[in-house]
């Protein structure tokens, strides 16, 4: 994205650039203190060779920062992938811990209502014979009332 903006930007830049139109250059060889037969924008030796070089090194140096971007869109985007990765592990283990929790609680709960139903069948059972007798006898008492 960076490495596409970069790219459209010195592309407008290149464009909005005016291009200079002129005559055919004139060369010539002067020696220090020595007269040109045209009007002339001196260059010393440092100057002329920057000016031969200056599209190589603009080269160069837009395929360093090329590379650069490229390398850092990499790095972000494995970050971003390690992060949603540990991200990921975490929520697995929070899962599973809630998950064995879960577990537990519902063996917990299986466990009571084991005990509960052992411990109220022998008391259903006296219940139900005490409600027997209870009717049979008030069957009798009301029998032999009458």
């Amino acid at each position: 994205m960076v490495l596409n903006t970069l790219i459209k930007i010195l592309f407008l830049f290149f464009l909005m650039i005016p291009t200079a139109y002129g005559g055919d250059g004139k060369f010539t060889l002067v020696p220090q203190g020595g007269v040109v037969p045209f009007e002339a924008t001196c260059f010393d030796t440092d100057a002329t060779a920057k000016l031969l070089t200056w599209k190589e090194f603009l080269a160069d140096e837009l395929k360093t920062q090329c590379e650069f971007e490229k390398r850092q869109l990499v790095l972000d985007s494995e970050l971003v992938i390690k992060n949603m990765q540990i991200t990921l592990e975490e929520t697995q283990v929070r899962y599973q811990v809630e998950i064995n929790t879960r577990d537990e609680e519902i063996e917990k709960l299986r466990t009571i209502i084991k005990k509960n139903k052992k411990l109220n069948v022998p008391m259903v059972v006296v219940t139900s014979v005490a409600v027997g007798f209870g009717v049979g006898f008030g069957t009798y008492h009301f029998a032999s009332q009458q």
